[in-house]
């Protein structure tokens, strides 16, 4: 298999890999429908276009200069929203935008640490979008720790401007976040790491709770582990304790407490 060499074609710069002829089939259609799964743990597209029978060129990331899209966020802040005893999730308003004059069609948008390397193979990503119209659909990165997702589009139409709502973990300081787009105008042109200003956590207070500390850091193995034997504590408390029997609207019913962890378990500290 030959070794991967720079060259231009029709002013286009390509970075040339061989492949099976079978493989570029497969590769060569762009995701007109929207990001893929795995587009979480690489955001960065890849779009290739044949040069032979076989060689396949890979169109590369557009100079971040030359970028005319924009990452806005409705707020600079982020707070730890209680009402009464309940806490709930703060939502931030993000806009990806395009100059006055152009266009996208394409997008992938993720919340991540400040200033955070793109590459990094431990790069978090943190909790879940929303859409507000049918240019957007959410995409599931990681089910283990909550819900943690990055959204992306529905159709290769062309867009000026796309808004979506972006659901904070409830209770949880992540530090200084920040929003990361991937955006794709045509199938050779396209631009990573776009990206918004930071939003800064107010109105939290002591430290995280094991859940949380789990979502700031989620490739931590020891918080993975304790997270783990808080969740087997409870389904052990749950498996011993047993069903109790209640009458209601005039039928029987089963109730099966939850575990004296439940209240407490992965939200303490």
């Amino acid at each position: 298999m030959a070794g991967d060499v720079m060259c231009q074609l029709g002013g286009r710069r390509l970075m040339l890999t061989t492949f099976l002829v079978s493989i570029f089939f497969c590769a060569v259609h762009g995701f007109i429908y929207g990001a893929p799964p795995d587009s979480c743990g690489n955001p960065v597209t890849f779009h290739t276009e044949a040069l032979n029978e076989t060689h396949v060129g890979q169109f590369l990331a557009q100079n971040a200069s030359t970028s005319k899209y924009k990452l806005v966020v409705e707020k600079v802040s982020y707070h730890n929203k209680t009402f009464g005893k309940r806490k709930q999730s703060d939502i931030i308003r993000v806009t990806l935008k395009a100059a006055p004059g152009d266009f996208f069609r394409g997008f992938f948008i993720q919340a991540t640490r400040d200033n955070y390397p793109l590459d990094s193979q431990d790069r978090p990503a943190y909790g879940t979008f929303r859409s507000i119209d049918s240019n957007s659909q959410p995409r599931l990165c990681r089910a283990a720790v909550g819900q943690v997702g990055g959204i992306t589009h529905t159709g290769n139409n062309n867009k000026t401007e796309v808004s979506v709502d972006f659901i904070l973990p409830v209770g949880c300081n992540l530090g200084d976040i920040q929003f990361v787009a991937t955006v794709v105008k045509t199938y050779s042109q396209y631009w990573v790491d776009v990206r918004s200003d930071p939003v800064s956590p107010i109105g939290f207070q002591g430290q995280r709770s094991l859940l949380c500390r789990l979502y700031y850091d989620p490739f931590n193995q020891r918080l993975q582990q304790q997270v783990l034997q808080v969740l087997r504590r409870l389904q052990m408390a749950n498996v011993r304790q047993p069903a109790q029997p209640s009458i209601g609207a005039g039928r029987a019913q089963v109730n099966r407490p939850v575990g004296p962890l439940a209240s407490q378990g992965l939200q303490q500290g």
